[in-house]
């Protein structure tokens, strides 16, 4: 049952960062609103499948450990990306070199 409200939650917050995707004016909230999709949609949906994995299918802890290093991968990169994204665009705007 929170495996299946998480998957939920995922697959709306996946359809509005979308929307806000195609949606929002410039580069920097289209910057935004991709990694909102990805830590909103993407890491709840591995959450829900590591809870049903650890739940209902009897599978042993191993594989949601290996979920849960994969979600702290992304929520470690995915805002550092777009960081970096960002920066160099507004480096590139601003004329500067370094």
């Amino acid at each position: 049952m929170i495996h299946e409200t998480l998957l939920t939650i995922a697959a709306l917050s996946a359809l509005i960062g979308a929307i806000g995707f195609f949606r929002l004016p410039d580069f920097y909230t289209r910057v935004h609103a991709a990694t909102m999709v990805t830590i909103g949609g993407a890491c709840l949906a591995l959450t829900a499948l590591a809870l049903h994995i650890h739940t209902t299918a009897g599978l042993s802890a191993p594989y949601t450990i290996k979920i849960l290093m994969i979600i702290a991968f992304i929520f470690i990169t995915n805002p550092t990306g777009s960081h970096a994204l960002t920066d160099a665009a507004m480096k590139q705007a601003s004329g500067q070199e370094n």
